[in-house]
């Protein structure tokens, strides 16, 4: 039932590093949570179903731990049953539900009815398997809809708000790896790629870190936001294996084990600061009462360490020096740049795309963390529970800063992650190529640009304790003026709000946001130009819920009702239609197994007109 190897093991360490700490914080956040009983059971359950699907090598077994993660999961959405949460937990259900479809066709297609069997017996039926790339769709579909890529991403902003704080921690930082894991897994038992399958991949990436980052801009709940930011970083790590998997289609095996490296490496980076800011959310919402980030402000006077945390996690999620979350994305980058030799056109086209997307996403997560820190602790604060709010306990604490500090051990021991991953890696071992030396990285780059992971650590060490020691020395004990604002005192609706933040960005993008604005006015005693309150708010429409899903859901209804309609009122015809479903599927099966001849597809075609007209032309009712 256990197979370790050495890719299992990567992604054990991983798990257990999002876990530990999650442990102590959500010990600390238990006071906030009604159900305990049930909450812990189904807590532990999901621990104990994520370790279990990177360590089993059975197919029975792996099916078994992935439902059990996707209904622990569930349950814990659940935990505090509301209007929200039953929505969430609803749509979650049925689209982790769609992929496992596609997870158990592929295993019953190559299994040979044998679920008991191993994963390394797959290595015969996938290298015998007629259509190799029906199967890389079945994993785009089974386990990348898990991980949330753009259009399979719609329960993230809906599952990780609902969710107790520490549930989504883990739910993004390591429930989402292990979707990259499974898919990763299954991707290397097939021995030949196609071309145009990187070229997938890197689509769908560039399309998710996008899309990820631009309704993250436009989000209120703090939670929903860094949800958001989950689908931008799923889509950066696929950026990295579609390059990996271009590399390897066209024998540049150094070059694409450098992309897999970095996609793997930014999974752990991922994992870390992630799961710290949802730590740091749940704080703020532990304090506060509420996800509303316009209630926020003023908080890292109240909450310093939370505060401290965060904008670690925040400068790293936005990919800026010396930190982890920039060493990973520099990687990426330094992957597309060693394309600038490939002469193909399509594929530089799709590189060029790439670059863009990667770059607008990397500019826009900078100013969406500016945001969401800057409205959330700094200035005056927007409510009398962000004003009174005070530091979480000792146990949340400790969850926070053990998290910190693994952000911050990915980019100090940098090398020996690297290395790691190299050797579990079943690609060339270019460890050497990379680090030269200790404290020197160096790309595979035809500009083999260079960056010293250690030396920036040490600098941004001496750069924030050289601030401190100034601030302590010259910081003046009292305050002698007050702030003046032209006459007027300052108050907290005198600051940006996360609306007006966001509000040029909005504007730019508006074909994509579609944004229904809300307005709200109380006057002074009739008079039209003063104002007891004023509210503008804006809202965004999620364009693929609405355009796609909704448009899938009604025209499912609309065939319901229709097979409903001919199998209670017009008996001839619902025969005629079940009787052309049989021949469809028979047909299908014969073509997939190439047990066919022009004789039979032209009599099979014939039963099918006659069956179709009687299902068009039949008697009704």
């Amino acid at each position: 039932m256990l197979g370790f190897d050495a890719f299992s093991y990567v992604f054990l360490l991983l798990i257990l590093l999002g876990v530990l700490p999650n442990l102590f914080y959500t010990f600390g956040y238990l006071s906030h949570i009604q159900r305990k009983a049930y909450f812990l059971i189904n807590y532990f359950a999901f621990i104990f179903a994520m370790i279990g699907v990177v360590v089993t090598d059975k197919i029975l077994s792996f099916l078994f731990f992935w439902e059990l993660m996707s209904l622990t999961s569930w349950q814990l959405i659940l935990t505090e049953p509301n209007k929200e949460s039953l929505k969430a937990a609803r749509f979650y259900f049925f689209m982790t539900h769609f992929g496992f479809v596609f997870i158990l066709v592929f295993f019953l297609l190559l299994s040979h009815n044998n679920l008991m069997a191993s994963f390394d017996s797959l290595d015969d039926s996938i290298a015998s398997f007629k259509y190799p790339t029906f199967l890389f769709f079945l994993l785009i579909f089974g386990f990348l809809s898990k991980a949330g890529v753009v259009p399979l991403h719609v329960w993230l902003p809906y599952a990780h708000p609902a969710a107790p704080s520490s549930v989504s921690a883990l739910m993004s930082g390591v429930m989402l790896k292990v979707a990259i894991y499974a898919f990763l897994r299954f991707l290397f038992l097939i021995p030949h790629w196609e071309l145009e399958w990187g070229i997938i991949i890197l689509f769908l990436g560039s399309i998710s870190s996008l899309v990820g980052v631009l309704y993250a801009l436009s989000e209120h709940d703090i939670k929903a936001l860094l949800a958001n930011h989950s689908v931008e970083n799923i889509g950066i790590i696929l950026i990295a294996i579609g390059l990996g998997m271009i590399f390897h289609t066209l024998k540049l095996d150094t070059l694409s084990a450098f992309s897999f490296i970095a996609a793997i490496y930014h999974t752990f980076n991922h994992m870390s600061f992630k799961s710290l800011l949802f730590m740091g959310a749940g704080s703020i919402l532990y304090q506060t009462h509420t996800k509303n980030m316009e209630q926020y402000g003023g908080l890292i006077k109240t909450m310093p360490i939370t505060a401290f945390t965060f904008l670690l996690a925040a400068i790293s999620i936005s990919a800026m020096p010396p930190t982890n979350g920039f060493l990973s994305e520099w990687m990426i980058f330094q992957s597309m740049l060693s394309s600038a030799s490939i002469s193909d056109i399509a594929l530089k086209l799709s590189f060029g795309f790439t670059i863009f997307a990667l770059a607008l996403t990397s500019g826009l997560a900078i100013a969406c963390f500016v945001k969401a820190f800057g409205i959330t602790f700094l200035g005056l604060a927007r409510s009398q529970n962000a004003k009174h709010a005070k530091e979480v306990n000792i146990l949340m604490l400790v969850g926070e800063i053990l998290m910190a500090l693994i952000v911050i051990g990915l980019m100090a021991f940098m090398p020996s992650i690297v290395k790691l991953i190299n050797l579990a890696l079943p690609l060339p071992y270019i460890y050497h190529k990379i680090f030269p030396n200790y404290l020197i990285m160096h790309s595979l780059a035809n500009n083999y640009g260079a960056v010293a992971p250690l030396i920036l650590l040490g600098t941004l060490l001496l750069i924030t304790l050289s601030f401190v020691l100034i601030y302590k020395l010259l910081h003046p004990k009292i305050r002698l003026y007050h702030t003046w604002a032209c006459g007027y005192n300052t108050n907290a609706s005198m600051q940006y709000s996360t609306t007006g933040f966001a509000g040029p960005i909005r504007r730019f993008f508006a074909w994509l946001y579609k944004p229904m604005v809300h307005t709200h006015k109380e006057t002074v005693f009739g008079h039209k130009t003063k104002f007891k309150k004023s509210l503008y708010e804006v809202h965004v429409k999620p364009l693929f819920e609405e355009s796609l899903y909704e448009g899938v859901k009604k025209l499912l209804y609309k065939l319901s009702y229709l097979v409903y309609k001919i199998s209670h009122f017009e008996k001839g015809r619902y025969s005629a239609l079940i009787f052309n479903l049989l021949i469809f599927i028979l047909f299908s099966i014969r073509v997939f197994y190439h047990q066919i001849t022009w004789g039979s597809v032209v009599l099979e075609i014939t039963i099918v007109a006659i069956f179709i007209a009687i299902i068009l032309f039949g008697e009704r009712k």
